[in-house]
């Protein structure tokens, strides 16, 4: 029982709402002029027919960046990166991820970035139909979204770069890691929770490895991870980096500091300089 407790909990959390995601966002100082930006509600039908719900921010270029947020959270935790790139003429998309938000839930359910890659290789396919494939496309991503992220380039390596802020190198060894920190309890109970969701569920948490993407990426890589992150250790980080091919153009960048997914929140003109220098080596 121990072990279908540990799947439901993975991939079942509990989700945050809208107010309360733009209330903590509002209090954090992390909402900016977003009220103020024109958008449109675009909501995007991903491969097994699952509606994602998101907001596109026309900004009248040739440039774009999809955004995606981590776990439990909804798409305004994307908003203080949204205003990051729309401050440097980037067309912005933000959407829930599958099960967060405001997306169906009693049939959906969180996959730690099986299907959520999926679903971003959907969106990604979406912009291209609607603007072009000529378009300068790239995407960013947080915590579980940064770990979905790197899982989509397997197939979309004609990205113009990729940013993931926190992501995990391997998902069996950070269920190892968080099975002990949360649980107390030793990585046999890991086996179990996965022999329950690949029962229940016929996925398989131990598949689900972004280091073995990156190795074979050639799409600009900016990694970005909080120096005091005792969620997604920063080592994660540190793995992915070194696993990305040297031909490749990346990046690692550590926020002193910092604890999981507050990079920007430690110092913001900090990590807005990251960004901005990053992008810059792509002109």
């Amino acid at each position: 029982m121990i072990g279908l407790f540990m799947m439901h909990f993975v991939s079942h959390p509990k989700r945050s709402t809208y107010e309360e995601t733009r209330q903590r966002e509002i209090s954090r100082n992390h909402w900016g002029n977003y009220d103020d930006i024109p958008k449109e509600e675009w909501n995007i039908t991903s491969f097994d027919g699952s509606l994602l719900h998101g907001y596109f921010l026309p900004n009248n270029s040739n440039r774009y960046v999809i955004i995606t947020h981590g776990y439990t959270d909804t798409h305004h935790g994307s908003v203080k990166y949204a205003n990051i790139y729309y401050s440097l003429g980037y067309n912005v998309y933000l959407y829930d991820i599958r099960y967060h938000g405001v997306n169906e839930h009693k049939k959906n359910y969180c996959t730690m970035g099986d299907a959520e890659s999926k679903d971003l290789s959907a969106v990604i396919a979406a912009h291209y139909q609607r603007f072009g494939k000529d378009i300068f496309l790239g995407i960013h991503g947080e915590s579980l979204g940064a770990a979905s992220s790197i899982l989509s380039l397997e197939y979309n390596q004609q990205l113009n770069f990729c940013v993931a802020d926190c992501p995990f190198y391997d998902l069996k060894e950070l269920l190892y890691y968080q099975a002990m920190q949360m649980f107390h309890m030793p990585k046999p109970m890991v086996h179990l929770a996965n022999m329950w969701y690949r029962i229940l569920k016929h996925r398989n948490f131990f598949k689900i490895s972004p280091v073995k993407v990156i190795a074979q990426n050639h799409v600009p890589f900016l990694l970005i991870h909080g120096g005091d992150d005792d969620f997604i250790p920063t080592y994660h980080s540190y793995k992915l980096f070194e696993a990305c091919p040297s031909s490749c153009n990346k990046t690692l960048h550590i926020m002193p500091g910092a604890n999981h997914a507050e990079s920007y929140k430690v110092n913001t003109k900090l990590y807005q300089q990251w960004i901005e220098e990053f992008l810059d080596t792509l002109s």
